[in-house]
């Protein structure tokens, strides 16, 4: 299984970077052709609505909610480190997230514009 990466683009598409979840350092991707390689002819943005991802976001939150209050009732200390450590991942990858969302669609609007 290959490793997920997060891809963005600074400039609409132009140049991509792309990075490991949970990682800093960028590798730049220059060319559309590179792109299309890597997504195996599967669409290259998600075809979910904001409204989707914020509900999947608030059922994790929830969950993670319900086993921290859980950890807590029975003094399960390591367990409630490690949800905490959970916690913090999910919001990074949340605001990962969001940011590959609004760079995509900036990237489409730009195409969308330079083609008609």
């Amino acid at each position: 299984m290959t490793e997920p990466y997060i891809y963005e683009s600074p400039d609409g598409g132009k140049t991509v970077t792309r990075r490991k979840f949970g990682e800093m350092e960028k590798e730049t991707i220059q060319t559309g052709d590179v792109l299309h390689h890597m997504f195996d002819n599967e669409p290259a943005v998600s075809t979910l609505t904001e409204k989707e991802i914020e509900k999947k976001f608030k059922t994790l939150r929830e969950t993670l909610k319900s086993a921290h209050v859980r950890a807590n009732w029975t003094q399960d200390y390591t367990m409630g480190k490690h949800i905490r450590e959970t916690e913090s991942l999910v919001s990074q990858l949340e605001r990962d997230i969001r940011i590959a969302s609004e760079t995509a669609k900036l990237a489409i609007k730009n195409i969308n514009k330079d083609n008609s």
